[in-house]
């Protein structure tokens, strides 16, 4: 990897329906800052997609989770397993956990249930609140709580030179917004189609409004029910486009790589 780019790699760019081609979310960035990559949520196949990717779980430095819908966050337990008893690996290096408070309660649930799942390196799990703000290295990650069916955030995440936002599960609403504005890449859930909208997930047309209004750069979709991956790509931006939203539109697909300055 370049020292001047960094990598986001779309791990997973579906939803709590399985499919053969889409699995569930899960986003992986590399910055040359970080000592090892970051999993920005962490869907059921997320490292199998890793391996696909040609990265390695091993070097995961941290996960920032953004809530504990399975779709998200059912390969944590799996990562601590493989981190702890994969045959002629000791893992010495720290991980660190980023999530709202209910992340915190799923993973004590679990470890309480299987004690033998408790890390045997360096651990450290932050529960956020909505607006807080994480500083690691040249990086800066803010959080907003969204508007979703469990307590959810989404991630800012800036340094010199560009932004990211990950989105995770939202509808409309002033959290996103605000999260979103003047993001160079938006990574947003396009889950129904524009004439289906729901109270807790964002259709094509709604995500495009929000990239609209947030003066971003580029959007990413992703999160998408077989009611938008199966339509032709182009009846799909028609319907992002009716937001007026003019920037580049991409729609994402498991192990799309993009790169993006560092």
């Amino acid at each position: 990897m370049s020292a001047s780019v960094a990598i986001l790699k779309v791990l997973g760019s579906g939803t709590c329906v399985p499919s053969a081609t889409r699995f569930a979310s899960s986003y992986l960035l590399k910055h040359p800052a970080f000592p090892g990559p970051w999993l920005i949520d962490a869907g059921p196949g997320a490292l199998q997609r890793l391996a696909q990717a040609g990265e390695s779980y091993r070097e995961i430095d941290s996960l920032f989770l953004s809530h504990t819908h399975p779709d998200h966050i059912a390969s944590l337990i799996p990562l601590l397993h493989a981190l702890n008893y994969t045959p002629g690996f000791k893992r010495r290096a720290p991980l660190t956990i980023y999530g709202p408070a209910t992340v915190k309660q799923y993973l004590d649930l679990h470890l309480e249930f299987t004690p033998y799942l408790c890390p045997t390196f360096p651990f450290q799990l932050t529960a956020l609140m909505d607006g807080e703000e994480v500083r690691r290295g040249p990086m800066r990650i803010t959080c907003r709580l969204l508007q979703h069916s469990t307590p959810t955030l989404g991630f800012r995440f800036a340094w010199e030179g560009c932004s990211l936002v990950y989105g995770a599960d939202t509808g409309s609403g002033d959290g996103i917004l605000e999260l979103s504005r003047g993001a160079d890449l938006l990574i947003l859930e396009a889950s129904f189609r524009m004439d289906h909208p729901k109270s807790s997930h964002l259709t094509t047309r709604q995500a495009g409004e929000i990239a609209r209004a947030a003066h971003a750069t580029k959007l990413l979709l992703t999160h998408f029910h077989a009611e938008v991956s199966d339509m032709p790509a182009r009846e799909r931006e028609a319907e992002v486009r009716q937001s007026g939203f003019a920037g580049e539109v991409l729609f994402a697909e498991d192990l799309t790589c993009l790169d993006l300055p560092a």
